[in-house]
């Protein structure tokens, strides 16, 4: 199952996902072109080896030998950015909320990818509604000066970041990074209650349609990424809704993306979970319609054991961390049966 504990935790909190952007960005896609993802076949094995090295230390790293068995915590030297992905508009890289390696790993190919070009970070964790006031305090804060840890903090409780949902010492680094290298940064999500009232069917004014060419398969697969993610103990009668409220969610971010790269004329990197990064079904299927020809590049992230679920441009694994059952709360609250 493709479990994520810290979306259980925010499952918990308002059972739906996430809301929408109003403006349209660019013309739709007749349906014919397709995305980075969909031009090539499957995951690039080649690339799925086990990472996770602070970037900051890659002497502290070290290869295992051929058919050797890796302690808790080895790991090997961080690989280099894929290569398309430096050339891509829109390059989205995915995680395992919880998961310090793939932070680090992340972190350490935007800063690779800022040696060779400037680009907009755009966050899961952020939502577009609060755009304005991330703005106005990222000036404010500029003008106030103070430690960038302190700086970066105070930007993310202006942003409304959800710091009882959301590890904060996980993302610190890379919000202090945007502003160390004066990156724009921008929310990509829509908030919880517009989710919400999208999957109780109350939110006709939130765009949540599927995308062009969106089939049977990819309903299927949807439906079973969310019954999956919620451990298969969501009651049935709520998965239609989880499904608008996913579609919507998704379409908000590739608008903010389009909308951001049409703004500034830089490329876009979107930190997102693997289940918005999927090519197969997620952003990259909404970023078909809003930017036609423009490349997409996505990268999804798991733990060693776990082979991918759905498709991506490139897929690396990252050492696994010890957590507690991810399904113990949703049993409590679902009584262990769906309805």
């Amino acid at each position: 199952m493709d479990i994520d504990p810290g979306r259980r935790r925010r499952t918990l909190a308002m059972l739906a996902v996430v809301p929408l952007a109003a403006a349209a960005c660019a013309s739709p896609s007749t349906g014919n072109e397709r995305t980075a993802g969909e031009r090539r076949s499957g995951v690039d094995t080649r690339r799925n080896a086990p990472v996770g090295a602070d970037p900051d230390s890659p002497a502290a790293t070290a290869t295992q030998p051929a058919g050797a068995t890796r302690p808790a915590g080895a790991t090997r030297p961080p690989p280099a950015l894929p290569a398309e992905a430096r050339d891509a508009r829109y390059l989205l890289l995915g995680e395992l909320h919880d998961n310090p390696h793939v932070h680090r790993l992340r972190l350490d190919w935007l800063r690779q990818l800022k040696t060779e070009t400037r680009f907009v970070l755009a966050m899961e964790q952020f939502d577009v509604t609060m755009q304005p006031r991330l703005d106005e305090a990222r000036v404010r804060l500029a003008r106030e000066g103070g430690p960038q840890e302190q700086r970066a903090r105070q930007l993310a409780q202006a942003a409304g970041f959800a710091f009882d949902g959301w590890d904060w010492p996980l993302y610190e680094p890379v919000v202090s990074f945007a502003l160390h290298k004066d990156l724009p940064l921008i929310g990509a999500n829509l908030s919880n209650a517009d989710a919400s009232a999208v999957a109780r069917g109350r939110a006709a004014t939130i765009d949540a349609a599927a995308p062009a060419g969106w089939t049977a398969a990819d309903e299927a697969a949807m439906r079973a990424a969310i019954r999956d993610g919620h451990c298969g103990l969501l009651p049935e009668s709520a998965v239609d809704g989880m499904v608008r409220a996913q579609l919507a969610r998704d379409r908000t971010m590739a608008r903010a993306l389009c909308e951001a790269a049409r703004r500034t004329g830089l490329p876009v990197v979107l930190l997102a979970g693997n289940g918005h990064v999927r090519a197969d079904i997620g952003v990259p299927r909404h970023l078909a319609e809003f930017d036609r020809d423009a490349s997409v590049v996505a990268i999804g992230l798991g733990e060693d054991e776990a082979p991918p679920i759905g498709r991506f441009d490139s897929f690396l694994s990252v050492a696994p961390v010890k957590r507690p059952d991810p399904c113990s709360a949703l049993r409590e609250r679902f009584g262990g049966a769906k309805r």
